[in-house]
């Protein structure tokens, strides 16, 4: 009897360690994932995103060491990651927007601009960073807000936690979701999509995004910064780092381009408004690097309407 309860506990033993292990190093994944944007934008300057890039030590997770046209890649992330973090702010903070849930949103400095503001917060995310960003994070928010902030574990696609995290709030929700779709296959997309149409049908607001014009937002950035012949390849570079990293290929292009996004988005019920990505460029610390020739042409971008504006008809 003993000999058969040692044996159990053994077998137990192992396949929770061997759990545990496949389960952290897939924990791991995703939180470097997460930690790449994060490391983009702390190299622009942005003081929130440097303070949150502090507290990790693997900082600079790619640099010049593993990426071969790493001073370009930089450069070029560094604006992309800062103009969605821009657009999404100043979006929110002009329609005020009181309550806000973030789907994937990593490390974002999103959560320290929106609570210290007097917003809530809510973090939907995948258990390693929603764990981490729960002890990081709240170092940065005012003591008078803190309890405005919360992460959970909460998958885009699973309408249970979805509408368990969106009941929390009382009055309109402001859904952001910026940089989730490209680790989705399009079914998955299509059920984030459906949940996102009930949530705001149920509590009204909307959902914001760049995600549906990616392609053409980085590509055209890529030109700006570097020319035309350099966008493909800059383009290519940032996809295969990511890829690498995730270990899995990137669904881009899931709607073949943004005209079929948006004509998609309509058969689903959904309403779009398209606006500019950021009205005033001045505090953008990523264009501090630039030529005044590429500031020029990144202003223009930042005029596109790029930021997708939707709501539930």
């Amino acid at each position: 009897m003993r000999l058969k309860l040692f044996a159990t506990v053994l077998i137990c033993a192992v396949i929770f360690i061997s759990t545990s292990k496949a389960l952290a190093a897939e924990l791991e994944l995703v939180s470097y994932s997460a930690q790449v944007k994060l490391q983009w934008l702390a190299n622009t300057g942005m003081p929130e995103a440097k303070k949150i890039s502090k507290e990790f030590n693997t900082a600079n997770i790619y640099g010049k060491k593993n990426l071969k046209d790493y001073d370009r890649l930089e450069k070029l992330n560094g604006v992309y990651q800062e103009l969605c973090y821009a657009s999404t702010a100043q979006y929110v903070q002009k329609a005020d927007y009181k309550n806000i849930i973030d789907i994937g949103g990593g490390y974002t400095p999103r959560a320290i601009t929106f609570v210290n503001d007097g917003r809530k917060y809510f973090g939907a995310e995948l258990n390693a960073i929603a764990l981490s960003a729960t002890q990081i994070i709240p170092k940065f928010i005012k003591p008078q807000y803190k309890k405005n902030l919360v992460y959970e574990e909460v998958l885009a696609e699973d309408r249970d936690t979805m509408m368990a995290a969106a009941d929390r709030f009382s009055g309109k929700i402001c859904i952001i979701e910026e940089g989730l779709q490209i680790y989705l296959t399009k079914p998955r997309t299509d059920a984030m999509l459906n949940i996102f149409r009930e949530v705001l049908k149920k509590h009204g607001g909307c959902f914001i995004t760049t995600d549906f014009v990616l392609d053409d937002m980085f590509k055209e950035l890529a030109a700006a910064l570097y020319g035309e012949n350099a966008a493909n390849t800059l383009y290519k570079e940032t996809k295969d780092m990511y890829e690498n990293l995730f270990g899995e290929p990137l669904y881009l292009n899931s709607f073949g381009s943004s005209a079929d996004a948006l004509k998609f988005l309509k058969s689903k019920g959904f309403k779009v408004q398209q606006v500019p990505l950021v009205d005033d460029t001045s505090k953008l610390y990523s264009l501090k690097g630039l030529t005044p020739q590429q500031v020029e042409k990144v202003k223009k971008i930042c005029a596109k309407n790029y930021l997708w504006v939707i709501t539930a008809q």
